[in-house]
């Protein structure tokens, strides 16, 4: 009994210290999606003149591309490979976008597009990395 208390125990630290390296993935992953997002809403605000609910949106939209980018592959482990979880991250994340910046429904399909290439693209690009 003691030997089966021992075992359980090293079972609680190591679901413990996987639970805190998840977190802190999590919230790496969710500073890169500030930092993203602010460069996009930058170029959007700097660039192409537009107001500054862009950069708010973009900065949005980096947080929750990371954010369910990482619980799809990670935490949920669903089906699909990273890329194609990349580019479902990336749709609802340019719902986020327009939702806050457009809310026209000429410019949806142009976001969602565009967000579902981008998202596979960072994933694709990222699972090279490793």
């Amino acid at each position: 009994m003691h030997k089966r208390a021992h075992k359980l125990g090293y079972q609680v630290e190591d679901r413990l210290a996987d639970t805190a390296f998840h977190y802190f993935v999590l919230v790496k992953r969710a500073i890169t999606g500030i930092i993203l997002g602010a460069i996009a809403g930058a170029i959007q605000v700097w660039f192409f003149k537009h107001d500054l609910m862009h950069l708010w949106a973009s900065i949005a939209a980096g947080v929750v591309y990371m954010i369910t980018w990482v619980v799809f592959t990670d935490r949920l482990r669903l089906a699909g490979g990273k890329i194609l979880l990349g580019g479902v991250s990336g749709v609802i994340a340019a719902i986020v976008w327009w939702s806050i910046a457009i809310h026209t429904e000429n410019v949806f399909i142009q976001a969602a597009v565009a967000g579902l290439c981008f998202g596979a693209a960072y994933a694709w690009s990222d699972q090279r990395m490793t």
